[in-house]
């Protein structure tokens, strides 16, 4: 199948869907969930099955017209017939057969394919979806300080991944580090996407039908280097491309820009960079504040243990950290996921005004198990037995699910005195680990220098309130970014009020 026919087809379709429909797109948060991209796989395979059955049909119809003009060869010379035949063949022809071709190029049976795409509209990923997409991967690039050229070749923290990035998909990143003002970076994506771009001349075509021309990286590359200082630089490939596209009124608009900019001197754009330290030290590598702590089987915490001890690692004294190991079954994962699909929401965070809103430093979705099974009670006795604390008041169990570059900002789990009103405060965390995560995804306290990589079956437990009831400040915690795999953790948040006799606060000397 020629690539100008695939493009075509793929142009056509397009435009008679956006022709013929006016859907309303739902928001479906695909980025902040690995599982729910699931969903975008099947799509995509519905979709470039349509595409394919309506190149095919473009392909018969072009067979038809080769094998036409192949019958028609010997009639091509400029002269007059000799024969009666000839005459004939030629009278029929122009009498018959190109009324049939005119009908043929006018008839348009694609109504069905573009009802199947239609049929799907209100699924498909918004600019929204693919904004949080392109956040994820500069959170994982950030964090893990992986160079661009690698990283667009599918090389991640020295792993090589079955996968890459083209010139296109390099491009609209570069164009998401402009709106945030990331020039350094933006311009490393743009270079990349130029080179792949190059490499390739019969891609110019389809990326232009596709809506992102050569002229496109020129402009975007005069924005970067205008905003870099570079204007003398942007203003001589600026005038290369007003030369190749004198027709782009753009390219004029964006001249007066620079040339305004030259004159009055403005200002070049600052971003602060973030500081590296601890956070990406640990968030690479596991980190452990001490040596001089150790493993164990815990016995102690519930009766129950003497007869099934848990194996714990003590991670921190103060504040008291362990890490439990091969607590929950693989069976119970798996009917703890199962639980959760198809529940799947955005998780929220609470405001200063009381009200639900979404973070961006928290991509995520996640559900309540708020079922009261057998599963959910032998899951509450087996935290009860962990933690020796009294989890009737607690809240219920929480399922996440993280998406691309998914990660939990730097917060804390306790609440303080000025948002408790009637609630209780939680004293502890219990985060249970659902699937191994390949690479990235480790729980990070950088105030503590420690981090915990997610293992199958293990559970962190940590104290949020020290001795007095006061929140410490000291457990503020993070989801690094998940760089490949998809992070699933169950959370139970401990609250304060039924811990009287098993915890009780020391009063202050």
């Amino acid at each position: 199948m020629p690539k100008l026919l695939i493009s075509l087809a793929i142009l056509y379709l397009l435009v008679l869907v956006k022709s013929h429909s006016k859907t309303t797109i739902l928001e479906n948060n695909y980025a902040i969930s690995i599982y729910d991209m699931g969903k975008l796989i099947d799509y995509e395979h519905y979709l470039l099955n349509i595409l394919q059955k309506f190149a095919n049909a473009l392909q018969q119809r072009v067979d038809t017209i080769e094998y036409y003009l192949k019958m028609t060869d010997n009639d091509r010379e400029k002269k007059l017939p000799e024969d009666p035949i000839k005459h004939f063949r030629i009278t029929r022809r122009l009498y018959s057969d190109y009324l049939n071709w005119m009908w043929l190029m006018e008839e348009q049976p694609w109504e069905t394919l573009v009802n199947d795409i239609i049929a799907i509209a209100p699924q498909m990923p918004t600019l929204k979806d693919t904004e949080e997409a392109i956040r994820g991967l500069r959170l994982i690039q950030w964090t893990y300080s992986l160079p661009t050229a690698e990283m667009a070749k599918g090389v991640l923290q020295d792993v090589h991944h079955n996968t890459s990035l083209d010139g296109m998909q390099c491009i609209t990143i570069a164009r998401h580090m402009v709106k945030n003002k990331d020039f350094i970076r933006a311009k490393e994506w743009l270079m990349v996407g130029l080179k792949m771009y190059e490499a390739d001349e019969e891609i110019e075509y389809i990326y232009s039908q596709l809506g992102m021309p050569l002229v496109d990286f020129y402009e975007l590359f005069v924005e970067i280097q205008d905003n870099l200082g570079l204007r003398f630089l942007a203003m001589s490939e600026l005038q290369l491309a007003i030369r190749n596209w004198p027709e782009k009124v753009s390219l004029q608009r964006a001249l007066s820009r620079l040339k305004i900019n030259i004159r009055i001197g403005k200002e070049l754009a600052k971003k602060k960079e973030k500081s590296k330290g601890v956070y990406k030290k640990c968030c690479s590598s596991e980190c452990r504040p001490t040596t001089k702590l150790y493993c164990l089987y815990n016995t102690t915490a519930s009766y129950f243990l003497r007869l099934a001890p848990l194996k714990m690692e003590l991670l921190s004294l103060d504040p008291y950290m362990v890490l439990f190991h091969d607590v929950v079954s693989d069976k119970d994962i798996v009917s703890i996921r199962n639980m959760a699909k198809g529940r799947l929401a955005r998780a929220v965070t609470v405001s200063k005004d009381g009200n639900y809103t979404e973070d961006p430093d928290r991509t995520t979705k996640g559900t309540w198990l708020v079922e009261n099974s057998k599963l959910i009670q032998r899951l509450s006795q087996l935290t009860q037995d962990m933690t020796n604390f009294e989890i009737h008041d607690a809240d219920p169990f929480q399922v996440l699910n993280y998406g691309i570059g998914g990660f939990y900002g730097i917060h804390l789990d306790f609440l303080g005195e000025a948002e408790l009103d009637n609630f209780s405060d939680r004293i502890a965390t219990a985060v249970f680990y659902l699937s191994d995560v390949p690479q990235g995804g480790a729980t990070i306290f950088p105030k503590l220098g420690l981090s915990v990589f997610p293992k199958k079956g293990s559970a962190l437990l940590w104290y949020n309130l020290d001795h007095k009831g006061d929140g410490d400040n000291r457990t503020a915690h993070s989801a690094c970014p998940t760089v490949v795999g998809s992070r699933w953790v169950m959370t139970k948040w401990i609250n304060e009020r039924e811990q009287i006799f098993r915890r009780p606060c020391l009063t202050s000397i």
